[in-house]
């Protein structure tokens, strides 16, 4: 969608300071806590209502944690997730499943998210029965619009996942997440696991389902080049922080933070003379571990930037103009 139809008063979603560590245990009998895997380790952005938000970074960096989290699949370690008003990290139970309608996710692996030893049928209608939507044949008259509406034949309505190619699963994927009238859907790389020919068919769909229903997305993804056609913003995340946010033109156009650069870099170029030109930035070293980051700025280890402060203390979350943010000292 343009960036101008994305009112800067209008967000649907804050995610605030947003943590989430997983314990690491030692003993059989007796289990002691004796580390944590900082998976998510304080990340804060706003997701406007419309607009489509991409995340991206290395594997591991904490991206589908961080997506899960904000849908409240797992329960944060610390922060805050504002969906619309409501602090979801705050409420439980029958008030956390009443929100819960209004935000659905897309997962993955479209063979392994679709239960095989269910029908097409109550895969899609699970949420209908789940928020108690329709009954019936209404029901069914549901799913079969659902199929439709992601270009499905709804005559398929009785058969398995594993008579249906990766493509049309993730369409299943997709409808189920459909059924309960969502305001803002989770796209958990939702393409990396089809054929290249079929990538392109799954975020047309896409986009035209966010034009037809006003939805609303954090899309997470590796392919740089397709966040930059689908996405109004973007977020490079690593070693479950935030390092940069801004409108996409702007990331790809002037990258502030080192290894927002570095990713670009590698991104390939359909022009040789272009490319012949261009500077690749080759990153050193290993990611530390997320049960042992480095202090200070975590990006610190592989900066070929990196002077004394940056490993002494962690660099602000600031905005450097324009609504394009950054976490670096030397910016």
């Amino acid at each position: 969608m343009s960036e101008n139809n994305v009112s800067q008063n209008n967000v649907l979603v804050q995610v605030r300071d947003l943590k989430k560590h997983f314990p690491i245990t030692s003993g059989i009998i007796i289990q002691r806590q004796v580390g944590a895997v900082q998976a998510v380790d304080g990340v804060t952005f706003d997701i406007y209502r419309g607009e489509t938000l991409g995340l991206v970074g290395e594997s591991g960096c904490g991206k589908t944690t961080a997506g899960r989290t904000i849908l409240q699949l797992y329960r944060p370690t610390a922060g805050q997730v504002i969906f619309d008003g409501t602090d979801l990290t705050a409420i439980k139970g029958e008030a956390l499943r009443k929100i819960r309608q209004r935000m659905q996710m897309i997962f993955q692996d479209p063979f392994a998210s679709l239960n095989p030893r269910m029908t097409i049928a109550r895969i899609i209608s699970e949420p209908l029965r789940t928020h108690k939507l329709a009954a019936g044949d209404a029901r069914t008259e549901r799913v079969q619009e659902l199929m439709r509406i992601v270009r499905l034949n709804p005559r398929f309505i009785n058969r398995y996942p594993h008579e249906f190619s990766g493509g049309q699963r993730q369409r299943i994927g997709i409808a189920r997440a459909l059924a309960s009238n969502p305001d803002f859907i989770v796209c958990d790389e939702p393409i990396s696991a089809l054929d290249v020919s079929i990538q392109a068919q799954v975020v047309n769909l896409l986009e035209d389902l966010q034009a037809d229903f006003g939805l609303t997305y954090l899309f997470i993804a590796h392919d740089l080049s397709m966040v930059r056609h689908i996405c109004s913003r973007v977020a490079v995340m690593y070693l479950g922080k935030i390092a940069e946010l801004a409108e996409k033109n702007e990331l790809y156009d002037h990258p502030l933070h080192p290894y927002t650069q570095a990713l670009l870099s590698a991104v390939p170029v359909p022009d040789p003379a272009v490319e012949r030109q261009r500077r690749r930035v080759v990153l050193e070293g290993d990611v530390p571990s997320p049960s042992d980051p480095p202090p200070g700025c975590y990006f610190n280890t592989r900066c070929p930037i990196a002077e004394a402060i940056c490993s002494e203390a962690e660099p602000e979350w600031r905005d450097a103009g324009g609504g394009h943010f950054v976490a670096c000292h030397k910016v």
